[in-house]
């Protein structure tokens, strides 16, 4: 059975025994007090005996010190002591009060390293490992090792640490760890990934997982938004982010089902490279030669495109309408081919440019459509709409099209939605255009389209937005 454990980390004895309390009202079934958090070790050590089983943990490289302090924590109550599996006390305690820990802050090892890892720290106690999760190999290797544990029978702790090992403390009981460990406020997490006691508590044992995969996928606003939308809804669900490495993107599908993950969302650059691992995909999706979205349904995944709605919103916002207008895609990857199929399908005349122009060229002959090489554009455009991440943060910091293309009758959309003013939009505004929109509008409608998909229920999307513009602050 798993416990949630909330960890202390106070500065004395007084808010030790304060943030116990609380963490017990709010439904910890045990507690970690990180002694290491104390300038200085008090006298007494009582507040470790606390109703609920405590692990004292300490650490520092002052191993006789330390062992007088253990040994007043046990004295003093504390169920178990964590000590590190290079230290010199990890035999010193009895078995059954000694959590011997190890941790990797860089990597995942295979599975068969890790239960070489979990051997080795059993002699000594409960044994605990702790590995930074990088993309799906290593949320596969957690897995498969936490199911030859499982079937050993004998407690043990297996934690993924950093953004995308969120999702094994979600699955903690499915994984059966005996401790999942919580912060008591967002403050206070003293591990990366680390997920609120309230949160674990709100989400309970069998919640609903969904998350969003790309690489690198670092500036997603995506599950601010999402989980916004879970709580508003009264829906017991977390959405987290999975990054995936091109060549792990073919792990994805065994992730959702050993992870019950019920959708996930597909960005930069692999909507187009997803499908074929998909059992079914949609015909508007199949339109537009891309995914963004992934159902994981009782007949398999199946693969949806809601970037399109989310387009049709955005231009819609400003009285824009597609139909018998020259219309200008920059860009040739999946988020492009969503907006030419949609483009295409609402009556525009399209032109797609692209960097590398033979790909502007397949991408145009695909849609039956005209491909213009970036130094041939013109002032002929009452559409321009980029699907490119040139001026996204952590992206080429530019505007991918020559300034001399706007004009007054110009609509320029750009699906960046951080920062809110790309080097395109600044452009845009610069020449007067009629009106320019960035990415804000799609993101909240195709995620919107997206919830619908996973949960059958149609989120509030007031909540979604504001939720996007506090993490925009």
């Amino acid at each position: 059975m798993t416990a949630n454990c909330a960890v202390i980390v106070a500065k004395d004895e007084g808010e030790a025994r304060t943030l116990a309390k609380e963490a017990i009202s709010k439904g910890a079934e045990a507690l970690e007090f990180r002694l290491d958090s104390f300038p200085v070790i008090p006298a007494d050590l009582s507040f470790l005996t606390c109703g609920v089983p405590s692990v004292a943990t300490l650490r520092s490289p002052l191993d006789e010190e330390r062992k007088d302090i253990f040994l007043r924590a046990l004295a003093s109550g504390a169920t178990y002591i964590d000590i590190e599996s290079d230290s010199v006390l990890r035999n010193r305690f009895p078995k059954e009060q000694v959590i011997c820990s190890y941790h990797d802050f860089e990597k995942t090892p295979a599975e068969d390293e890790i239960l070489a890892i979990f051997n080795d720290l059993r002699s000594s106690g409960i044994p605990k490992a702790a590995f930074m999760v990088r993309g799906p190999a290593d949320l596969l290797a957690v897995w498969s090792a936490a199911s030859v544990l499982r079937e050993k029978g004998a407690p043990f702790i297996l934690i993924g640490m950093g953004a995308a090992g969120e999702v094994t403390r979600i699955r903690a009981f499915d994984l059966g760890s005996m401790l999942n460990y919580c912060a008591l406020r967002p403050e206070l997490a003293s591990a990366p990934g680390q997920i609120t006691l309230e949160e674990a508590e709100r989400l309970g044992t069998d919640p609903q997982v969904t998350a969003v995969t790309g690489y690198p996928l670092t500036h997603t606003f995506s599950p601010e938004i999402h989980n916004a939308a879970f709580k508003a809804a009264k829906i017991l669900g977390r959405y987290v982010k999975i990054p995936s490495a091109p060549e792990e993107l073919h792990l994805i599908p065994e992730v959702i089902r050993k992870y019950r993950i019920i959708g996930m969302n597909v960005t930069i650059p692999h909507k187009e490279s997803v499908i074929p691992f998909l059992k079914r995909i949609d015909p508007l999706a199949a339109s537009a030669g891309a995914v963004n979205t992934i159902r994981n349904s009782p007949a398999g995944l199946e693969g949806y495109n809601t970037d399109m709605l989310g387009i049709a919103a955005s231009l819609a916002s400003v009285d824009a309408d597609p139909k018998g207008a020259e219309a200008l895609i920059i860009g040739a990857g999946g988020a492009a081919k969503a907006a030419a199929a949609y483009l295409k399908a609402a009556g525009a005349r399209l032109s797609i440019t692209n960097r590398t122009h033979s790909r502007a060229e397949t991408l145009a002959e695909m849609f039956g459509v005209r491909a213009v090489k970036l130094e041939d554009l013109a002032p002929a455009y009452q559409l321009i709409l980029n699907a490119t991440p040139a001026g996204m943060s952590g992206f080429e910091h530019c505007s991918p099209v020559p300034h001399t293309i706007f004009t007054k009758d110009t609509v320029v959309m750009d699906m960046i939605y951080d920062p809110e003013v790309t080097p395109l939009l600044a452009a845009a505004k610069s020449a007067g255009v009629r009106a320019c929109i960035n990415g804000k509008t799609m993101l909240i409608e195709q995620a919107a389209a997206s919830f619908t998909l996973w949960t059958g229920i149609s989120p509030d999307r007031a909540v979604m937005r504001k939720a996007f513009e506090a993490r925009a602050a």
